[in-house]
This record gives C-alpha cells, sequence and structure tokens, in this order.
C-alpha cells in the first residue's frame, strides 16, 4: 500500500476531515511513544485506516483534544489522544515495516540492497518495541505470508488474482489479529478486499517502470506485450481493470456497511472506501500515480 487508502477530501464534512487529521496526527503521537521517534517516519494512510476500523470494531470512543507537535510549532491541532488501539496500530505498522525490510533484502541485488541494509537496524528496533504490544509470533507469520507473495512472484505467477489473494489474504490477518467472533469475521473481510484492490493499484502503477526495469509485475506476467501502448497501461488493461475492480469492491462496501452507523469514524470510513479507493484507482488509470508516503505493500521491487 501506498497512499491509496486515503479519503476524498471534498467530499468530507469539515467536521469529519478535522477528526480524520486528528486520527493521523493520534497515530504518528503513538508511534513515537510506541516504537521510537524514527518510526514516525514510516507513518501512513493505510495504518490510519486500519485504527478507524479498529476504533469501530471494538466500539472505542476516542477523546479529541489540541496538541502542538514538531511539524506544527506554530498552532495547536487537533489529535485523538492516547489510545490502546492507537498503540496496537502502530506495533502493528512496525512489525510490517521490518517484515517489508527483510522482504527487501532477499530480493534486491547490488546496489539496490543498499537501502534496506541501511533501514535494518532501525526497523528491527522498531519491531522489538512493537513485540510487546502484539500476540506473539505475528512476526513470523507476518514473514511466512510475504514469503508465500515473494515466491509467487520470482516465480513469475501471471494470475493478478492469486498475487492479489496472497497479499489481501495478509492484510486480512491483521486487521483480524486480536479480536474474534463476528468482529474478527469482519474485519478480516475488510483487511482482505483492502489488499486486494491495493495491489490491483499498485500492479498497475507500477507496470511501465516494472516493464522498464525488468522487475516482476503480475499485469505484465499475464498480458505480456499487450500490458502496456507507448509504455502506457495499454486501453485493454484499463478497461479490464476499471471492469474488474469495481466488482472485487463489493464485499468490502457490504463489510463497511455493517459497521457501527453511529460511530465517529464510520462516515470517515465509507468515504475511504466508497469515494477515495474508486479515486485512487481513477488516477493510476489515468496515468496519475495516487502514491503518497508510507505504505506496506509487499509487491516485489517497491
Amino acid at each position: 500500500m501506498f497512499g491509496y487508502v486515503r479519503p476524498l477530501t471534498a467530499e468530507l464534512k469539515v467536521s469529519e476531515a478535522e477528526r480524520y487529521r486528528a486520527l493521523y496526527c493520534g497515530l504518528c503521537r503513538a508511534m513515537g511513544h510506541e516504537t521510537g521517534q524514527l518510526s514516525r517516519l514510516t507513518l501512513s494512510y493505510d495504518f490510519t485506516f486500519f485504527a478507524a476500523v479498529r476504533m469501530i470494531l471494538e466500539g472505542a470512543e476516542p477523546a479529541f483534544t489540541p496538541m502542538r507537535c514538531p511539524a506544527h510549532p506554530m498552532s495547536r491541532r487537533l489529535t485523538v489522544e492516547p489510545h490502546p488501539v492507537l498503540a496496537f496500530s502502530a506495533s502493528l505498522s512496525a512489525a510490517m515495516a521490518d517484515a517489508k525490510t527483510d522482504d527487501d533484502l532477499a530480493d534486491e541485488r547490488g546496489v539496490s540492497r543498499v537501502k534496506p541494509i541501511l533501514r535494518k537496524p532501525f526497523t528491527a528496533s522498531m519491531s522489538r518495541r512493537a513485540a510487546k504490544r502484539l500476540p506473539p509470533d505475528t512476526d513470523r507469520e507476518i514473514a511466512d505470508r510475504l514469503a508465500l507473495l515473494g515466491e509467487a512472484e520470482r516465480a513469475g505467477c501471471p494470475s493478478l488474482d492469486e498475487t492479489a489473494g496472497l497479499f489481501g489474504g495478509l492484510l486480512g490477518f491483521l486487521f483480524a489479529l486480536g479480536l474474534d467472533g463476528e468482529r474478527a469475521d469482519l474485519a478480516s473481510r475488510i483487511g482482505e478486499a483492502v489488499g486486494r484492490f491495493v495491489y490491483l493499484c499498485d500492479a498497475a502503477d507500477d507496470l511501465p517502470d516494472d516493464v522498464r526495469r525488468g522487475r516482476y509485475n503480475p499485469l505484465a506476467a499475464g498480458w505480456g506485450p499487450l500490458a502496456l501502448e507507448d509504455g502506457r497501461l495499454s486501453p485493454l488493461v484499463k478497461e479490464s481493470l476499471r471492469t474488474s475492480a469495481p466488482i472485487g469492491l463489493e464485499p468490502l462496501g457490504e463489510a463497511v456497511g455493517a459497521l457501527d452507523p453511529g460511530h465517529v469514524f464510520t462516515p470517515i470510513v465509507k468515504n475511504i472506501v466508497y469515494l477515495g479507493l474508486p479515486a485512487s484507482l481513477g488516477r493510476v488509470l489515468d496515468g496519475r500515480s495516487a502514491r503518497t508516503r508510507g505504505g506496506i505493500s509487499g509487491k516485489e521491487g517497491l
């Protein structure tokens, strides 16, 4: 995930936009407290969405308060006060960051390994602190699932549905972690559908660059020379994704529709799912990268 999971801000009410930013800021503060100040550099929209969903599923009512931070020292900004859900989200974000670093170390060659090598001491430290908050063997489960995805990618899997399903399975596991019963089922469905959609977006976003660099991409593996036209997504691939992606979002819409309608974050989550995700796909298919800093995609070569 690289920032595809974000709201369509223009369609948020002013109060909703302020609460979303407050959650983003609250997660940032939680990361600094739980997994170290450097971990705040990995802050993403992806885990802000995760935190919102978990708040709703756990029936957690956030408390908002104005605060100052180093990034905005001249003004007090609304933020969500410390909460166990934010601490858990921050810890899981750190565990994913370290797993992604390990994945990069296993996949990259030559000078491309320099960045993950330099990153590893910091993400390892973050992960060790995160382990205190997470269920036992969470890091191993994440690593195993990313390894399965990496194996499929290195084998040149031509099926976008198969590789997206593996990444969706990972996110389904993450979203349901620590929950049980109907809450776990609902969280898993949300995570899996988001994971599949994000992997699809990421593949489309990266396709021209991946082909140019000779890296794996499920669209290139499946469509071959028909994937690109004049160095861009071919009309054939675009139309295929415009048709298939919304169908993949239907289960997500159904799951999100089952969330508590009275929770303060539910309208924001619905905005992200019903409007934000389609807008991200639209930007990708129009050739305008929807990527922003921070994310947790497992696609090889990112």
